[in-house]
């Protein structure tokens, strides 16, 4: 980036043209009024020297030029910039237990909706951290806190669904999120929890792993994802490849609200489509604002030496240039 530091000079590059104005205009008219007794020598002599008159113009108006730009001092920059604020952690907290395979949330099953949504969720947080756990009958972390979120999004498009997992441990999944938070020096600390069922799995109950999120003050947005009644699951078959039936998934709502009054985030949210998972999460990006002033720096490297010493070498070149090739033709 160049700049100016005193760019009100540049209005002085006017001189330039008034000089080269008078030059050509004003004083070679001046000059061909004037009577000279040798015509025939003057006509002579004008093409051997018009271009060293010409080039001497240049030079002394590159001359003035230069000077002018240097006193306007120009300055290339380099520009940094300075974050400052408070930013929040934040843990994901996915069930990939076999419930999330429903396909209630067509034209994706529940696992699917719930990546695309938390995907976005992380392209808006920039200045966040964010981590990902995943549970199933067992809590795995899949990513620690994190800015490189393009590095996360990697990770949790590669997440899949646990087949052979018997159960769903929410208080284990919970408590591994605590676990990554608690030594947090960050201003808000925040674990979104997706699940689609109830505890019926792990050594920590629900219940437990709240208190533990009180207690290191992390706020815990549970969602419960998919329907409260009958819904299409894929069943594989030997002979007809993957058949649809309906199932009844169980889901703990009463239990995940008891979660967010405990942790201070009020009420559980259930969202039976995709439309409704965003809308949460751009519920959730709202109410957890990172705050941060960003201010700019620029270190600058002077130029104006360049063009005095452009400046000088041009007067020098106009001196010898007058001195040696060109004739001062009487007035």
């Amino acid at each position: 980036m160049i700049s100016f530091y005193s760019p009100w000079w540049l209005l002085a590059l006017v001189l330039v043209s008034l000089y080269l104005w008078y030059e050509l205009k004003i004083k070679s008219k001046k000059r061909m009024q004037l009577p000279f007794s040798r015509f025939s020598l003057l006509s002579r002599l004008k093409p051997r020297f018009s271009i060293w008159k010409y080039l001497y113009l240049a030079l002394k108006a590159g001359t003035i030029l230069c000077l002018v730009l240097a006193i306007a001092r120009p300055r290339f920059g380099k520009g940094r910039q300075d974050i400052q604020g408070e930013g929040v952690d934040i843990i994901i907290a996915l069930d990939v237990s076999g419930s999330m395979l429903a396909v209630d949330f067509m034209p994706e099953n529940r696992l699917g909706a719930a990546k695309k949504v938390a995907r976005e969720f992380i392209q808006q947080r920039e200045h966040d951290r964010i981590g990902l756990v995943t549970f199933s009958e067992y809590a795995l972390t899949r990513c620690p806190l994190t800015h490189d979120h393009d590095a996360l999004t990697g990770i949790l498009s590669q997440v899949e669904v646990n087949r052979d997992a018997s159960g769903t441990a929410i208080g284990m999944g919970l408590a591994s999120a605590v676990a990554r938070l608690r030594n947090s020096s960050a201003a808000s600390k925040v674990i979104i929890l997706i699940t689609d069922g109830a505890n019926n799995s792990g050594e920590i109950d629900p219940m437990t792993a709240a208190e533990m999120a009180k207690a290191f003050d992390i706020r815990v947005y549970p969602i419960g994802v998919g329907s409260t009644g009958l819904v299409d699951f894929p069943v594989s078959d030997p002979i007809f490849g993957v058949q649809y039936h309906k199932v009844l998934i169980e889901m703990d709502m009463p239990a995940l609200d008891r979660i967010a009054n405990l942790t201070g985030t009020d009420k559980a949210v259930l969202a039976t489509s995709t439309e409704q998972l965003k809308s949460v999460m751009d519920n959730i990006d709202k109410l957890e604002k990172s705050k941060y002033k960003i201010r700019y720096y620029y270190d600058y490297k002077e130029m104006f030496p360049f063009f005095l010493w452009l400046a000088f070498l041009m007067l020098l070149a106009e001196l010898v240039l007058k001195l040696v090739f060109i004739r001062i033709l009487p007035e």
